[in-house]
Protein backbone atom coordinates (compact mmCIF):
# COMPACT_ATOMS: atom_id res chain seq x y z
CA UNK A 1 0.00 0.00 0.00
CA UNK A 2 1.23 3.59 -0.98
CA UNK A 3 0.38 5.96 1.23
CA UNK A 4 -0.62 9.72 -0.32
CA UNK A 5 2.59 11.55 1.92
CA UNK A 6 4.62 8.60 1.22
CA UNK A 7 3.81 8.84 -2.79
CA UNK A 8 5.07 12.81 -2.52
CA UNK A 9 8.24 12.64 -0.62
CA UNK A 10 8.81 10.09 -3.35
CA UNK A 11 7.89 12.09 -6.08
CA UNK A 12 9.90 15.29 -4.71
CA UNK A 13 12.93 13.51 -4.98
CA UNK A 14 12.95 11.31 -7.81
CA UNK A 15 12.32 13.30 -10.83
CA UNK A 16 14.51 10.63 -13.13
CA UNK A 17 15.80 6.67 -13.14
CA UNK A 18 19.07 6.74 -11.15
CA UNK A 19 21.94 5.76 -13.72
CA UNK A 20 22.69 1.86 -13.89
CA UNK A 21 19.05 1.12 -12.48
CA UNK A 22 16.24 -0.75 -13.76
CA UNK A 23 12.61 0.21 -13.23
CA UNK A 24 12.29 -2.97 -10.20
CA UNK A 25 15.48 -1.64 -8.78
CA UNK A 26 14.38 2.23 -8.85
CA UNK A 27 11.07 1.29 -6.97
CA UNK A 28 13.25 -0.55 -4.21
CA UNK A 29 14.83 2.50 -3.78
CA UNK A 30 12.84 4.86 -3.61
CA UNK A 31 10.99 3.18 -1.23
CA UNK A 32 14.81 2.17 1.03
CA UNK A 33 16.05 5.61 1.14
CA UNK A 34 12.78 7.15 2.73
CA UNK A 35 12.73 4.36 5.11
CA UNK A 36 16.81 5.29 5.82
CA UNK A 37 15.75 8.98 5.73
CA UNK A 38 13.06 9.12 8.22
CA UNK A 39 15.24 6.26 10.69
CA UNK A 40 18.55 9.11 10.84
CA UNK A 41 15.71 11.44 11.37
CA UNK A 42 13.87 10.47 14.01
CA UNK A 43 17.14 8.99 15.39
CA UNK A 44 18.86 12.38 15.42
CA UNK A 45 16.05 13.87 17.13
CA UNK A 46 15.99 11.69 19.90
CA UNK A 47 19.60 13.10 19.93
CA UNK A 48 18.62 16.22 20.46
CA UNK A 49 16.33 15.58 23.38
CA UNK A 50 19.44 14.50 25.51
CA UNK A 51 21.69 16.89 23.91
CA UNK A 52 19.55 20.09 24.76
CA UNK A 53 18.00 18.93 27.87
CA UNK A 54 20.49 20.09 30.11
CA UNK A 55 19.44 24.12 29.25
CA UNK A 56 16.49 23.64 30.28
CA UNK A 57 17.53 22.86 34.22
CA UNK A 58 19.47 26.34 33.94
CA UNK A 59 16.91 28.31 36.21
CA UNK A 60 17.07 25.45 38.90
CA UNK A 61 20.42 25.28 39.08
CA UNK A 62 21.17 28.79 39.32
CA UNK A 63 18.54 28.45 42.34
CA UNK A 64 20.72 25.38 43.78
CA UNK A 65 23.73 28.26 43.48
CA UNK A 66 25.25 27.42 40.00
CA UNK A 67 27.10 30.82 38.63
CA UNK A 68 26.38 31.96 34.78
CA UNK A 69 30.10 31.08 34.56
CA UNK A 70 29.74 27.36 35.65
CA UNK A 71 26.48 27.20 33.69
CA UNK A 72 29.36 28.09 30.93
CA UNK A 73 31.69 25.49 31.93
CA UNK A 74 29.30 22.49 31.99
CA UNK A 75 28.24 23.33 28.20
CA UNK A 76 31.27 24.10 27.20
CA UNK A 77 33.08 20.86 28.43
CA UNK A 78 30.32 18.89 26.39
CA UNK A 79 30.41 21.32 23.35
CA UNK A 80 34.17 20.73 23.07
CA UNK A 81 33.78 16.75 23.74
CA UNK A 82 31.17 17.01 21.18
CA UNK A 83 33.62 18.42 18.82
CA UNK A 84 36.31 16.80 19.08
CA UNK A 85 34.35 13.64 18.93
CA UNK A 86 32.42 14.80 15.39
CA UNK A 87 35.85 14.97 14.11
CA UNK A 88 37.37 11.65 15.31
CA UNK A 89 34.39 9.82 14.93
CA UNK A 90 33.66 10.79 11.52
CA UNK A 91 36.62 8.53 10.41
CA UNK A 92 35.29 6.08 12.51
CA UNK A 93 31.74 6.78 10.32
CA UNK A 94 33.56 6.64 7.20
CA UNK A 95 34.68 3.09 7.80
CA UNK A 96 32.59 1.36 9.69
CA UNK A 97 28.48 0.63 9.74
CA UNK A 98 26.32 4.01 10.83
CA UNK A 99 23.18 1.17 11.35
CA UNK A 100 25.47 0.06 14.61
CA UNK A 101 27.29 3.29 15.63
CA UNK A 102 24.68 5.71 15.29
CA UNK A 103 22.05 3.90 17.22
CA UNK A 104 24.60 2.34 19.79
CA UNK A 105 25.74 5.77 20.66
CA UNK A 106 22.14 7.17 21.09
CA UNK A 107 21.71 4.46 23.77
CA UNK A 108 25.09 5.50 25.47
CA UNK A 109 23.69 9.23 25.56
CA UNK A 110 19.85 8.22 26.90
CA UNK A 111 21.78 6.66 29.77
CA UNK A 112 24.06 9.22 30.61
CA UNK A 113 21.07 11.73 30.55
CA UNK A 114 19.31 9.63 33.52
CA UNK A 115 22.42 9.69 34.79
CA UNK A 116 22.89 13.25 34.84
CA UNK A 117 19.34 13.33 36.53
CA UNK A 118 20.37 11.06 39.10
CA UNK A 119 23.81 13.67 40.04
CA UNK A 120 21.84 16.57 40.48
CA UNK A 121 19.30 15.09 42.33
CA UNK A 122 21.93 13.95 44.58
CA UNK A 123 23.53 17.49 44.78
CA UNK A 124 26.62 15.51 43.28
CA UNK A 125 30.23 17.67 42.99
CA UNK A 126 30.72 19.51 39.75
CA UNK A 127 33.43 17.35 38.70
CA UNK A 128 30.84 14.62 38.52
CA UNK A 129 28.70 16.83 36.24
CA UNK A 130 31.25 17.66 34.14
CA UNK A 131 32.23 13.86 33.53
CA UNK A 132 29.02 13.14 32.62
CA UNK A 133 28.61 15.76 30.37
CA UNK A 134 31.88 14.87 28.50
CA UNK A 135 30.87 11.40 27.69
CA UNK A 136 27.46 12.23 26.71
CA UNK A 137 29.04 14.81 24.09
CA UNK A 138 31.77 12.00 23.04
CA UNK A 139 28.30 10.14 21.94
CA UNK A 140 26.51 12.92 20.41
CA UNK A 141 29.57 13.40 18.54
CA UNK A 142 28.87 10.60 16.04
CA UNK A 143 25.45 11.29 14.82
CA UNK A 144 25.85 13.99 12.33
CA UNK A 145 28.88 12.19 10.68
CA UNK A 146 26.72 9.43 10.04
CA UNK A 147 23.58 11.09 9.11
CA UNK A 148 25.89 12.92 6.69
CA UNK A 149 27.69 9.69 5.43
CA UNK A 150 24.02 8.06 5.09
CA UNK A 151 22.43 11.00 2.71
CA UNK A 152 25.90 11.29 0.55
CA UNK A 153 25.67 7.98 -0.42
CA UNK A 154 21.59 7.48 -0.87
CA UNK A 155 20.77 10.76 -2.47
CA UNK A 156 22.50 12.96 -5.57
CA UNK A 157 23.75 16.07 -5.58
CA UNK A 158 20.56 17.72 -6.47
CA UNK A 159 18.46 15.75 -4.10
CA UNK A 160 20.90 16.79 -1.63
CA UNK A 161 19.55 20.20 -0.87
CA UNK A 162 16.05 18.70 0.14
CA UNK A 163 16.90 15.75 1.67
CA UNK A 164 19.55 17.46 4.27
CA UNK A 165 16.49 20.07 4.87
CA UNK A 166 14.09 17.56 5.82
CA UNK A 167 16.85 15.99 7.87
CA UNK A 168 17.69 18.65 9.63
CA UNK A 169 14.25 19.21 10.94
CA UNK A 170 15.18 16.38 13.48
CA UNK A 171 17.21 19.04 15.42
CA UNK A 172 13.93 21.33 15.79
CA UNK A 173 11.39 18.74 16.16
CA UNK A 174 14.11 17.11 19.78
CA UNK A 175 14.99 20.53 20.39
CA UNK A 176 11.24 21.79 20.18
CA UNK A 177 9.87 18.80 22.44
CA UNK A 178 11.79 20.05 24.75
CA UNK A 179 9.64 22.89 26.16
CA UNK A 180 6.45 20.74 26.14
CA UNK A 181 8.01 17.91 28.02
CA UNK A 182 9.55 19.60 30.58
CA UNK A 183 6.24 21.22 31.42
CA UNK A 184 4.33 18.16 30.95
CA UNK A 185 6.79 16.49 32.90
CA UNK A 186 7.07 18.73 35.90
CA UNK A 187 3.70 18.67 35.85
CA UNK A 188 3.42 15.31 36.53
CA UNK A 189 6.33 14.16 38.59
CA UNK A 190 6.65 17.54 40.77
CA UNK A 191 10.81 17.65 40.38
CA UNK A 192 12.56 19.45 38.10
CA UNK A 193 15.21 16.46 37.07
CA UNK A 194 11.90 14.63 35.56
CA UNK A 195 13.26 17.17 32.83
CA UNK A 196 16.37 15.07 32.09
CA UNK A 197 14.40 11.33 33.00
CA UNK A 198 11.38 11.70 30.47
CA UNK A 199 13.62 12.61 26.93
CA UNK A 200 15.98 10.00 28.74
CA UNK A 201 13.49 6.98 28.27
CA UNK A 202 12.38 8.09 25.01
CA UNK A 203 15.83 8.09 23.40
CA UNK A 204 16.59 4.87 24.64
CA UNK A 205 13.07 3.87 23.02
CA UNK A 206 13.91 5.01 19.39
CA UNK A 207 17.30 3.68 20.05
CA UNK A 208 16.56 0.28 19.82
CA UNK A 209 13.93 0.68 16.76
CA UNK A 210 16.59 2.47 14.86
CA UNK A 211 18.87 -0.08 14.90
CA UNK A 212 15.84 -2.07 12.92
CA UNK A 213 15.84 0.29 10.09
CA UNK A 214 18.93 2.17 9.38
CA UNK A 215 20.86 0.96 6.08
CA UNK A 216 24.67 2.49 5.25
CA UNK A 217 23.95 2.60 1.30
CA UNK A 218 22.41 1.08 -1.98
CA UNK A 219 24.89 -1.74 -2.12
CA UNK A 220 24.21 -3.61 1.29
CA UNK A 221 20.74 -3.56 0.01
CA UNK A 222 21.53 -5.68 -3.47
CA UNK A 223 21.29 -2.63 -5.04
CA UNK A 224 23.69 -0.51 -7.45
CA UNK A 225 25.93 2.13 -6.19
CA UNK A 226 24.51 5.40 -6.67
CA UNK A 227 26.59 7.48 -9.70
CA UNK A 228 27.79 11.13 -9.55
CA UNK A 229 27.19 13.23 -12.78
CA UNK A 230 30.77 14.38 -14.09
CA UNK A 231 30.37 17.69 -12.95
CA UNK A 232 29.49 16.79 -9.83
CA UNK A 233 32.17 14.57 -9.40
CA UNK A 234 34.99 17.10 -10.13
CA UNK A 235 33.59 18.92 -7.60
CA UNK A 236 34.08 16.30 -5.10
CA UNK A 237 37.32 15.40 -5.82
CA UNK A 238 38.69 19.02 -6.31
CA UNK A 239 42.34 18.65 -4.97
CA UNK A 240 42.61 14.91 -4.66
CA UNK A 241 45.63 13.27 -6.70
CA UNK A 242 45.77 10.34 -8.55
CA UNK A 243 46.73 8.15 -5.69
CA UNK A 244 44.62 8.29 -2.57
CA UNK A 245 46.03 6.46 0.76
CA UNK A 246 42.38 6.38 2.32
CA UNK A 247 42.00 6.97 5.99
CA UNK A 248 43.15 9.81 7.66
CA UNK A 249 46.26 10.03 5.69
CA UNK A 250 44.23 10.60 2.49
CA UNK A 251 41.98 13.30 4.29
CA UNK A 252 45.22 15.18 5.22
CA UNK A 253 46.15 15.16 2.03
CA UNK A 254 43.45 15.72 -0.06
CA UNK A 255 40.52 17.56 1.88
CA UNK A 256 42.37 19.74 4.07
CA UNK A 257 44.21 21.56 0.59
CA UNK A 258 40.43 22.16 -0.11
CA UNK A 259 40.54 26.03 0.31
CA UNK A 260 36.35 26.02 0.51
CA UNK A 261 36.51 23.34 2.91
CA UNK A 262 38.21 25.94 5.46
CA UNK A 263 36.45 28.38 4.75
CA UNK A 264 33.15 26.40 5.32
CA UNK A 265 35.34 25.66 8.79
CA UNK A 266 35.48 29.05 9.86
CA UNK A 267 31.74 29.86 8.51
CA UNK A 268 30.53 26.99 10.63
CA UNK A 269 32.11 28.22 13.80
CA UNK A 270 30.66 31.72 13.39
CA UNK A 271 27.06 30.22 12.63
CA UNK A 272 27.28 28.11 15.69
CA UNK A 273 28.13 30.57 17.77
CA UNK A 274 25.09 32.93 16.77
CA UNK A 275 23.20 29.73 16.79
CA UNK A 276 24.38 28.53 20.30
CA UNK A 277 24.38 32.05 21.63
CA UNK A 278 20.73 32.64 21.61
CA UNK A 279 18.97 29.15 21.76
CA UNK A 280 21.31 28.08 25.15
CA UNK A 281 20.75 31.46 26.74
CA UNK A 282 17.14 31.54 26.11
CA UNK A 283 15.88 30.11 29.24
CA UNK A 284 18.20 32.28 31.44
CA UNK A 285 17.70 35.64 29.50
CA UNK A 286 14.18 35.06 29.37
CA UNK A 287 13.65 34.09 33.19
CA UNK A 288 16.65 36.75 34.70
CA UNK A 289 17.31 39.14 31.89
CA UNK A 290 13.47 40.03 30.60
CA UNK A 291 12.24 38.75 33.76
CA UNK A 292 9.39 35.92 32.14
CA UNK A 293 7.93 32.90 33.94
CA UNK A 294 9.59 29.31 32.85
CA UNK A 295 6.63 28.56 31.03
CA UNK A 296 6.96 31.30 28.70
CA UNK A 297 10.49 30.81 28.39
CA UNK A 298 9.63 27.21 27.65
CA UNK A 299 7.40 28.42 25.05
CA UNK A 300 9.96 30.86 23.67
CA UNK A 301 12.88 27.62 23.04
CA UNK A 302 10.19 25.82 21.41
CA UNK A 303 9.02 28.63 19.41
CA UNK A 304 12.84 29.22 17.96
CA UNK A 305 13.18 25.54 16.90
CA UNK A 306 9.50 25.05 15.29
CA UNK A 307 10.12 28.04 13.22
CA UNK A 308 13.12 26.94 11.95
CA UNK A 309 10.80 23.90 9.68
CA UNK A 310 9.44 26.18 7.02
CA UNK A 311 12.99 28.20 7.09
CA UNK A 312 15.22 24.90 6.55
CA UNK A 313 12.78 23.18 4.20
CA UNK A 314 12.71 27.32 1.83
CA UNK A 315 16.25 26.99 1.80
CA UNK A 316 17.04 23.66 0.57
CA UNK A 317 14.08 24.07 -1.67
CA UNK A 318 15.32 26.99 -2.96
CA UNK A 319 19.20 26.02 -3.06
CA UNK A 320 17.94 23.24 -5.27
CA UNK A 321 15.66 24.34 -7.74
CA UNK A 322 16.32 28.06 -8.40
CA UNK A 323 19.90 27.99 -7.81
CA UNK A 324 20.62 24.81 -9.29
CA UNK A 325 22.66 23.44 -6.01
CA UNK A 326 24.36 26.64 -5.19
CA UNK A 327 24.23 27.47 -1.36
CA UNK A 328 26.11 30.66 -1.25
CA UNK A 329 23.37 33.28 -2.80
CA UNK A 330 20.59 32.35 -0.13
CA UNK A 331 22.98 31.82 3.05
CA UNK A 332 24.29 35.76 2.35
CA UNK A 333 20.14 36.65 2.03
CA UNK A 334 19.49 34.37 5.38
CA UNK A 335 22.67 36.06 7.67
CA UNK A 336 21.52 39.49 6.77
CA UNK A 337 18.30 38.99 8.00
CA UNK A 338 19.88 36.91 10.84
CA UNK A 339 21.40 40.08 12.00
CA UNK A 340 18.36 42.54 11.79
CA UNK A 341 16.34 39.67 13.73
CA UNK A 342 19.05 39.65 16.60
CA UNK A 343 18.71 43.31 16.86
CA UNK A 344 15.14 42.90 17.52
CA UNK A 345 15.45 40.29 20.05
CA UNK A 346 17.98 42.02 21.90
CA UNK A 347 16.12 45.18 21.95
CA UNK A 348 12.69 44.40 22.48
CA UNK A 349 9.91 45.34 24.76
CA UNK A 350 9.67 43.24 28.09
CA UNK A 351 6.27 44.68 28.77
CA UNK A 352 5.23 41.87 26.72
CA UNK A 353 5.99 38.54 25.88
CA UNK A 354 5.29 38.24 22.18
CA UNK A 355 7.65 40.77 21.03
CA UNK A 356 10.66 38.40 22.39
CA UNK A 357 8.96 35.04 21.28
CA UNK A 358 8.27 36.69 17.53
CA UNK A 359 12.48 37.51 17.30
CA UNK A 360 13.17 34.16 18.08
CA UNK A 361 10.82 32.36 16.11
CA UNK A 362 12.58 34.98 13.03
CA UNK A 363 15.91 33.89 14.66
CA UNK A 364 15.15 30.09 14.56
CA UNK A 365 13.58 30.33 10.86
CA UNK A 366 16.40 32.05 9.46
CA UNK A 367 19.67 30.59 11.38
CA UNK A 368 18.68 26.88 10.62
CA UNK A 369 18.27 28.02 6.85
CA UNK A 370 22.01 28.86 7.04
CA UNK A 371 23.34 25.59 9.45
CA UNK A 372 21.38 23.09 6.88
CA UNK A 373 22.55 24.67 3.51
CA UNK A 374 25.90 24.70 5.63
CA UNK A 375 26.02 21.06 5.90
CA UNK A 376 24.49 20.50 2.14
CA UNK A 377 27.65 22.60 0.85
CA UNK A 378 30.40 20.48 2.68
CA UNK A 379 28.80 17.56 1.20
CA UNK A 380 28.63 18.63 -2.18
CA UNK A 381 32.21 19.48 -2.10
CA UNK A 382 33.89 15.93 0.28
CA UNK A 383 34.71 13.11 -1.98
CA UNK A 384 32.09 10.57 -1.07
CA UNK A 385 34.32 8.18 0.81
CA UNK A 386 35.20 11.20 3.42
CA UNK A 387 31.73 12.96 3.61
CA UNK A 388 31.92 11.83 7.34
CA UNK A 389 35.12 13.05 8.32
CA UNK A 390 34.84 16.17 6.15
CA UNK A 391 31.47 17.04 8.06
CA UNK A 392 33.30 16.51 11.35
CA UNK A 393 36.23 18.62 10.50
CA UNK A 394 33.93 21.16 10.16
CA UNK A 395 32.11 19.90 13.56
CA UNK A 396 35.14 20.50 14.89
CA UNK A 397 35.35 23.96 14.15
CA UNK A 398 31.29 24.69 15.12
CA UNK A 399 31.25 22.78 18.42
CA UNK A 400 34.93 23.16 19.83
CA UNK A 401 35.10 27.19 19.13
CA UNK A 402 32.09 28.27 17.59
CA UNK A 403 29.25 26.78 20.10
CA UNK A 404 31.70 26.02 23.11
CA UNK A 405 32.63 29.46 23.25
CA UNK A 406 28.89 30.84 23.09
CA UNK A 407 28.75 28.91 26.39
CA UNK A 408 31.69 29.42 28.24
CA UNK A 409 32.85 32.92 26.73
CA UNK A 410 29.16 34.03 26.78
CA UNK A 411 28.69 33.13 30.16
CA UNK A 412 31.68 34.88 31.53
CA UNK A 413 30.48 38.16 29.35
CA UNK A 414 27.14 37.91 31.14
CA UNK A 415 28.58 37.97 34.38
CA UNK A 416 31.02 40.80 34.36
CA UNK A 417 29.42 42.79 31.50
CA UNK A 418 25.87 41.77 30.94
CA UNK A 419 23.62 40.83 28.67
CA UNK A 420 24.72 44.14 26.27
CA UNK A 421 27.99 42.70 26.09
CA UNK A 422 26.92 39.27 25.21
CA UNK A 423 24.48 40.37 22.47
CA UNK A 424 27.72 42.50 20.76
CA UNK A 425 29.70 39.44 20.63
CA UNK A 426 26.83 37.19 19.03
CA UNK A 427 26.36 40.39 16.23
CA UNK A 428 30.23 40.79 15.53
CA UNK A 429 30.05 36.87 15.08
CA UNK A 430 26.97 37.46 12.00
CA UNK A 431 29.35 40.20 10.69
CA UNK A 432 32.77 37.61 10.30
CA UNK A 433 29.46 35.11 8.35
CA UNK A 434 28.71 38.00 5.81
CA UNK A 435 32.71 38.30 5.00
CA UNK A 436 33.26 34.65 5.16
CA UNK A 437 30.18 34.23 2.69
CA UNK A 438 31.05 37.11 0.07
CA UNK A 439 34.69 35.05 -0.32
CA UNK A 440 32.67 31.95 -1.05
CA UNK A 441 30.70 33.71 -3.46
CA UNK A 442 33.33 34.63 -5.23
CA UNK A 443 35.01 31.83 -5.09
CA UNK A 444 31.92 29.76 -6.27
CA UNK A 445 31.26 32.78 -9.77
CA UNK A 446 35.11 32.05 -10.60
CA UNK A 447 34.64 28.60 -10.56
CA UNK A 448 31.65 28.33 -13.11
CA UNK A 449 33.41 30.90 -15.29
CA UNK A 450 36.53 28.78 -15.40
CA UNK A 451 34.93 26.06 -16.44
CA UNK A 452 31.97 27.14 -18.44
CA UNK A 453 29.81 24.19 -17.99
CA UNK A 454 25.87 24.05 -17.23
CA UNK A 455 25.22 23.28 -13.71
CA UNK A 456 23.05 20.45 -14.38
CA UNK A 457 22.55 18.51 -17.93
CA UNK A 458 25.68 16.68 -18.35
CA UNK A 459 25.58 12.90 -18.33
CA UNK A 460 26.89 10.42 -15.66
CA UNK A 461 29.54 8.83 -15.35
CA UNK A 462 30.36 5.04 -16.07
CA UNK A 463 32.82 4.69 -12.95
Amino acid sequence: MDYPALHFMKRSFMRDIPAGYNQTQTQVYARLRLQVLFSVFFCYSAYYLVRKNFVLIMPDLVGQGWSKSELGTAMAVMTVSYGLSNFIMGFVADRFSARWLMPVCLLVSAVMSLALAGATWASCPFAVIAFLMVINGWAQGLGWPSSAKVIAHWFRREERGRATSFWNLSNNLGAGLLGPLAIFSVSVFSIWQSKLILPGLIALGVGFVSLMWIRDRPEDCNLPPLLEKESEEKLSNAGCGTSDPGGVRGFLQTCLRMPDLWILALLNMCVYFIRYGVIDWVPLYMTEGRGFSFEVASWAFTAFEFAAIPGTLLCGYISDRVFHGRRVPVNLLNMALVLLALLGYWHCDASHWLQPILMLSAIGFLIYGCVVLLHVHIIDIAPRKYVAASVGFCGLFGYLLGASGANLLLGRVVDFWGWDGAFQLITAAGVICLVLLLILWVRDNNRLSSEAVPVSGEQPLTE
